[in-house]
């Protein structure tokens, strides 16, 4: 199991100051509903310490991380949490 390196924390935040997780179902910036994908076990992932807080969103909760729109956490708005 992967987890969140304690600096990457403050990137996980909707624009709102909601806690964002993998799978996360969020309104983004194109006002369209998709779901958050964290790439963990990379460079790209928040258990990385080459993260810049970037993540995918995804039309489906188990749609690959590279498929979806780009976006941060103040581009977001969290509307249901992961199960």
């Amino acid at each position: 199991m992967y987890t969140v390196l304690p600096q990457n924390e403050k990137y996980l935040s909707d624009a709102f100051g909601s806690q964002l997780r993998d799978g996360a179902c969020v309104l983004d910036a194109e006002r369209e509903v998709g779901y958050v994908r964290l790439e963990f076990g990379t460079r790209r992932g928040p258990d990385s310490a080459y993260w810049d807080g970037w993540f995918s969103v995804t039309r489906t909760r188990d749609g690959h991380p590279l498929s979806g729109k780009i976006m941060t956490g103040p581009m977001v708005q969290l509307i249901g949490g992961a199960a």
